[in-house]
């Protein structure tokens, strides 16, 4: 049997997945988020690079911490940290009609609320009551609303290069 691509791309691409992933990030952000910045989650956690640093971060980590050191292949090749982001602004494009299915998704389910342009989580989780075969998909999302909240919007957009 022949997957067509639109089959392809709905399991993929599945809002339902993302929503963990955007209620993990609302979790570890822990107050209300400019709903901007949720379309910046998962161009960054759909890059297995920018997800596994994530996943190794702590409360502690910041933006530049994570993605500014430089990335050690061996003793000759040394790269910026910020090929852990590479792409970033080509995926946020294409993933903005996947964030509002997923965020259609959560306001029908009830577990979000918009305000204006702020948004916030009505329940939060914890990564770790989730299977382990995702566990690290939602400490990734986690400890990026954890970093997210320690910066300005501002200062965040200007990392990534959003306008």
């Amino acid at each position: 049997m022949i997957m067509s691509l639109k089959n392809i791309e709905a399991l993929s691409l599945n809002p339902h997945f993302f929503k963990h992933l955007i209620i993990c990030f609302l979790s570890g952000y822990r107050k209300s988020c400019d709903l901007k910045l949720v379309f910046m989650v998962l161009p960054i956690l759909l890059y297995a690079p920018s997800r596994e640093k994530l996943a190794s971060a702590k409360s502690t980590s910041r933006l530049e911490s994570l993605f500014r050191a430089q990335v050690e292949f061996d003793e000759n090749i040394k790269l910026s940290g910020k090929t852990r982001l590479s792409g970033f602004l080509s995926r946020y494009k294409m993933l903005q009609p996947a964030t509002k299915k997923t965020l259609i998704i959560l306001h029908n389910q009830e577990l979000i609320s918009i305000d204006g342009r702020y948004i916030f989580t009505k329940k939060t989780v914890s990564y770790k009551d989730y299977n382990k075969s995702i566990s690290d998909w939602m400490k990734a999302a986690y400890y990026l609303g954890v970093v997210f909240s320690k910066s300005t919007e501002d200062h965040i957009t200007y990392f990534l290069g959003v306008e």
